[in-house]
């Protein structure tokens, strides 16, 4: 059975405890040990953790060589990390340029595609209110093993299972929606129903329907989990307000990386159909405070470091500066 952080490092759990405060740079330490004990090893899933969050808005390429000091500090040696962009980049999520015997990886067009429609719900924010909207898709029947993936993909975006091949969200994203959908063939698309509830729905109704198409309660403690293995961090952040730039490079993945596992499977319902003081909610709030904290010096580390055909990374995007936004309110 794992350890819990606050046994790994002594004070990190309780600043009030008799023993010192943990530093940041401890607590990363504890993170990072953790994770690299973790079975089986998913070097493909932290790749694509590290291209979605730092790569890809520096441009979307980098060295592999480069990347290679942050991966084996997080416990994934060269052989798996060159195996597994190998098979990211046979399902087309990246393009491999050779030039000599340095090998550069970037994103596809589908790959930067994919990487986008998650990076708006992993860094975009809780939806903030609700029209009274609902999207109803009906699968058609035919092929089984479309209709299983197509319900696959719908899941991904949040969609609650009504009934075996009707599928509903209150306020799904709709650029990827409709990307899924026109990436069917025409004769396998589904039904795709908008429209309002009529006023004076009774809100335990309401209440009825989430239950039963999602299972929030393990979702809730999967938070909690989460809050609980990262709340220290953001205590030593808070106090000590810096932290070496390798250190901030690695806590920044593993918090998105754990995070991006969670967000992928909230349905980001609005609060009129959630829980008072919903756990989700706290967690964004955390996971945004931390990588704020993070963000100074772990940048300083891809500017020394990552490079991709041309030399040093670019500059973030300007859209980069909007992830996490204001939370107040939560």
């Amino acid at each position: 059975m794992k350890q819990p952080l606050e046994t790994l490092v002594p004070g990190a759990a309780d600043p009030q405890a008799d023993a010192p405060a943990a530093k940041a740079g401890d607590i990363v330490a504890a993170l990072v040990a953790d994770f690299a004990a973790r079975r089986p090893v998913r070097a493909g899933s932290v790749i694509v953790t590290v291209f979605g969050d730092a790569i890809a808005p520096r441009g979307g390429e980098a060295a592999v060589g480069s990347l290679l000091p942050l991966l084996e500090s997080l416990g994934i040696n060269g052989s798996q990390v060159r195996t597994a962009l190998s098979r990211l980049a046979a399902n087309d999520w990246f393009d491999r340029h050779p030039v000599g015997r340095r090998s550069f990886y970037g994103l596809s067009s589908l790959g930067r595609r994919r990487f986008q429609e998650a990076t708006r719900r992993i860094y975009g924010g809780p939806p903030r209110g609700w029209s009274d909207d609902w999207h109803l898709v009906l699968i058609p029947g035919g092929n089984n093993g479309g209709r299983d993936g197509l319900r696959k993909q719908l899941g991904w975006l949040g969609f609650g299972e009504l009934a075996p091949n009707a599928l509903i969200h209150p306020g799904p994203d709709l650029v990827a929606l409709a990307s899924i959908l026109e990436a069917l063939p025409p004769s396998e698309r589904p039904l795709v129903i908008a429209g309002k509830s009529l006023p004076g729905s009774r809100p335990a109704a309401l209440r009825r329907l989430v239950e039963d198409c999602w299972d929030l309660a393990v979702l809730a403690g999967d938070y909690e989990a989460f809050c609980l293995r990262f709340a220290p961090l953001a205590d030593a952040l808070e106090r000590e307000g810096t932290i070496a730039p390798l250190q901030a490079m690695q806590g920044r993945i593993l918090l998105i990386h754990d995070y991006r596992r969670l967000i992928l499977r909230d349905p980001l319902l609005p609060p009129d159909l959630l829980p008072e003081d919903w756990i989700g909610w706290r967690a964004y709030s955390l996971t945004a405070a931390i990588y704020r904290g993070l963000l100074g010096p772990s940048e300083s580390w891809l500017d020394a470091e990552a490079v991709d055909r041309d030399g040093s990374l670019p500059p973030p995007s300007p859209d980069f500066r909007e992830r996490f936004p204001d939370t107040r309110g939560l």
